[in-house]
């Protein structure tokens, strides 16, 4: 575990990744991509799939597409991911990592800011986040309004600005490494979680964790900044 770079009064607000952060749902893209690619006789790995996670689905398919061997005409893509995404919410089993709530919430009792950032689509994170929790965060930004998803910055960007902070002011917590690669790109203060890869995945983030409440017990999140 890397050693904490900045004082607890720095911090302001708390960026919570969502796949692999607060939902357990990776498998389940995992399985509608290879469903997708199944039927065009090809092949990806799960291992493939998350290491690209954070990447929005225009953007991962030429990846996958790649390593199955199989082109898809740049007319047909558009079909190819709506179905893709369709699948995934008729077959996912929503769950959530365990205490992963419980942090949002503290966060939010302690004073910090909240904010949910995804590259999923709107429709994807309504059916992986009830309406009774997405009131835990102030601010929520989807794959849907990001003309850059991760690794660029812009999806933590566009939360700092609607939450009215300054990046430097933002801890991020991230279980990937195109999204460690964007909180950093961002300026931003990065918690990697152990849930989907190993902390070898996970070196460029400040701080490795394997759980997320491990977050709670961490001095740079006892109290945010005045």
């Amino acid at each position: 575990m890397g050693d904490t770079k900045k004082e607890h009064s720095a911090f302001r607000a708390v960026l919570f990744d969502m796949d692999g952060v607060i939902v357990d749902s990776l498998h389940y893209h995992y399985l509608a991509w290879r469903k997708m690619f199944d039927e065009r006789g090809g092949s990806v790995s799960k291992h493939s799939v998350l290491l690209h996670e954070g990447r929005n689905s225009r953007e991962i398919l030429p990846l996958l597409m790649e390593e199955a061997g199989i082109h898809i005409p740049e007319e047909e893509r558009e079909a190819f991911i709506d179905r893709k995404r369709k699948y995934y919410r008729s077959i996912v089993t929503v769950s959530h990592y365990e205490g992963a709530f419980d942090v949002v919430y503290e966060m939010r009792r302690r004073g910090f800011r909240t904010a949910l950032v995804t590259a999923s689509a709107l429709r994807n994170m309504e059916t992986a986040i009830p309406d009774r929790h997405r009131t835990a965060f102030e601010a929520i930004v989807t794959g849907d309004e990001v003309p850059r998803a991760k690794p660029f910055p812009d999806p933590y960007l566009i939360a700092a600005r609607k939450l009215g902070i300054g990046p430097e002011e933002c801890v991020v917590i991230e279980n990937a490494p195109l999204g460690i690669e964007s909180a950093r790109n961002a300026g931003m203060y990065c918690i990697a979680v152990e849930t989907t890869l190993g902390e070898e995945f996970l070196q460029e983030a400040d701080v490795i964790v394997q759980s997320i409440r491990d977050v709670l017990s961490m001095e740079i999140l006892r109290r945010p900044a005045p």
